[in-house]
């Protein structure tokens, strides 16, 4: 037994079939804008329906249901609920964990915290989405395989640019001669759809060029903010994300014969005070546990945003609302990848943060492991042997399993208030410090890649600077 993916239905089968039908209905009437014509093209060869003249493809709800029908089905009456994390790098500053300022990133903290996510072990990997270091903005996309090929950690995937499209591909060709493997498995690279259904005109031509080389390169959306980019209602905002993410299906299949069936999202609302797209509030949570319902009916696989924070250092607001969308979308869904350190939307990395997201994601894992519900577990002969007001604390069956069935905390308190006022008196936050300065200590190793390999790059990124005039 176990609780990941067992969470109570919210929608009824009315509102299924409703948000279902709509949705079908944006794809076949008004389907994605697509500005790139070679990838248009490729659509209409594959049978759907394109208009070239306002870059736009439609798919036909014969179309739909037949893919619906014939995708093979993700098996959630036994889906084993996951748990992973990594601790990501987006735009924004560090948190300097001593002086608590929020400081712009040196090559020493970036390092620092990428060794940190190695060595926390709910954690174990960090990334990075562009270079957080002063480089030349054409240029981050190089430098951001750089340093993470260097220090350990994944690259976030950007591209930014097309021109820099030549030089990616000329690295990933190193990086895949490093590793041995095909430049297919090698390569990593991802855009994104900011307005719902539109694939614009630089993101398409740098799909399209990594096409044309046999690379696939990721489309994220699933991004939608109610009452800007989606309607201001959870019901229309989960009904277009369901439009978008299954034309994503559609377009993995037609350009890179990928046929598989997932939802994914990152529904948030737009603040009608301070227009920010803010993470920790409860309508992500809600659009989560609709979208996992509608992954169950329609059997696809599932993955929703969450365990984020608007809170702009550690404190109450940030475990809060890490908790207020993480949880529910773990249950309901099975599955939760959770970006440890990130607060303020994404905008700070704490070291303090990431060690206490160590400890959530612990307990996390503990809620939703598979617990026995049989014979041994019940122990009826222990109840009874005890009998009334009886103590197990001495009992065999109690040395048998206290360790596996109960979590066991690391930074988290477990001491009652006197001889915690008797003893050092420290918080989380205390604790956190002192991992973090234990990691600053150890000696960090050889770089994870060879220096000659690295000087391999940096010509790569010099060539792409001359070129590109950065």
């Amino acid at each position: 037994m176990q609780l990941g993916g067992r969470f109570s239905n919210v929608l009824s089968e009315e509102e299924i079939r409703l948000i279902e039908s709509s949705a079908l209905r944006i794809l076949d009437e008004m389907g994605m804008e697509i500005q790139n014509r070679p990838l248009l093209e490729a659509l209409a060869d594959f049978g759907l329906t394109v208009d070239l003249g306002s870059e736009r493809v439609r798919f036909p709800r014969r179309f739909m249901g037949q893919f619906l029908e014939e995708t093979e089905k993700f098996d959630w009456a036994n889906v084993q609920a996951q748990l992973v994390s990594s601790a990501g790098i987006y735009h924004g500053l560090f948190h300097n964990p001593f002086s608590d300022a929020l400081e712009p990133w040196t090559e020493e903290s970036l390092a620092l915290y990428f060794r940190l996510a190695r060595y926390l072990p709910h954690i174990g990997a960090a990334h990075m989405l562009g270079c957080r270091l002063p480089v030349a903005a054409a240029l981050e996309p190089l430098y951001e395989r750089f340093y993470c090929w260097k220090y350990g950690a994944q690259e976030g995937g950007s591209i930014f640019v097309s021109e820099v499209c030549p030089y990616l591909l000329e690295i990933y060709r190193i990086r895949a001669e490093e590793l041995d493997v095909p430049l297919q498995r090698a390569f990593h690279a991802g855009v994104y759809l900011v307005p719902p259904l539109k694939l614009g005109h630089h993101e398409a031509a740098q799909v399209d060029y990594f096409r044309r080389h046999g690379l696939k390169v990721e489309i994220g959306g699933g991004m939608g903010t109610m009452g800007a980019t989606a309607p201001a209602t959870l019901a229309g905002a989960v009904t277009l994300n369901l439009a978008e993410q299954l034309a994503l299906r559609i377009l993995d299949w037609a350009w890179f014969g990928e046929k598989r069936l997932h939802l994914g999202g990152s529904i948030s609302v737009m603040d009608m005070r301070t227009a920010i797209r803010p993470y920790g509030r409860p309508e992500m949570a809600i659009t989560n546990v609709m979208t996992a319902q509608l992954a169950r009916h329609l059997g696809a696989s599932f993955a929703g945003h969450g365990g984020l924070s608007d809170a702009k250092r550690p404190s109450v607001e940030a475990g809060a609302q890490k908790a207020l969308t993480a949880i529910p979308t773990l249950l309901a869904g099975g599955h939760l990848w959770l970006d440890a350190g990130l607060l303020a939307i994404d905008e700070v990395c704490s070291p303090i943060q990431m060690v206490l997201d160590n400890e959530f994601i612990s307990v996390l894992k503990h809620l939703v492991r598979p617990f026995a519900v049989d014979e041994e577990a019940v122990g009826l002969d222990t109840i009874l042997e005890s009998g009334p007001g009886g103590n197990f604390l001495g009992s065999v069956h109690t040395a048998d399993h206290f360790r596996g069935e109960h979590w066991e905390p690391a930074v988290w308190s477990r001491q009652m208030l006197r001889p915690w006022l008797e003893s050092d008196g420290r918080l989380d936050v205390d604790k956190a410090r002192e991992w973090i300065r234990n990691v600053e200590q150890k000696d960090p190793g050889p770089p994870a890649m060879e220096e000659s390999r690295q000087k391999d790059l940096l010509q790569v990124i010099e060539k792409a600077r001359q070129a590109l005039g950065a």
